[in-house]
């Protein structure tokens, strides 16, 4: 079972977002550039990762953001409406 669609990833220590076709499958995220390439970017497995919406000090000011988290790490996504957020 899996989910896939755009999400839009912030950078580090920046304002800006990069748009990514994101696949969600065995507990782990792959990240495409779009939904046409057959190799990801990268990988990221979600095992020990809470997921949580950004806190105040986080700073980021957009609507439908989660906060993926395991110790030191930290990523921000953002659903491009209310229906991909909530799935």
């Amino acid at each position: 079972n899996q989910l896939s669609g755009y999400l839009l990833r912030k950078f580090k220590n920046s304002n800006g977002w990069q748009k990514l076709w994101v696949v969600f499958t065995n507990f782990c995220l792959f990240f495409y550039k779009t939904h046409q390439d057959d190799y990801p970017l990268a990988s990221l497995p979600l095992l020990g990762y809470t997921v949580s919406s950004p806190v105040e000090a986080d700073g980021i000011q957009k609507d439908y953001v989660f906060k993926l988290q395991f110790k030191s790490h930290v990523y921000f996504f953002r659903a491009e409406s209310k229906y991909t957020f909530e799935r």
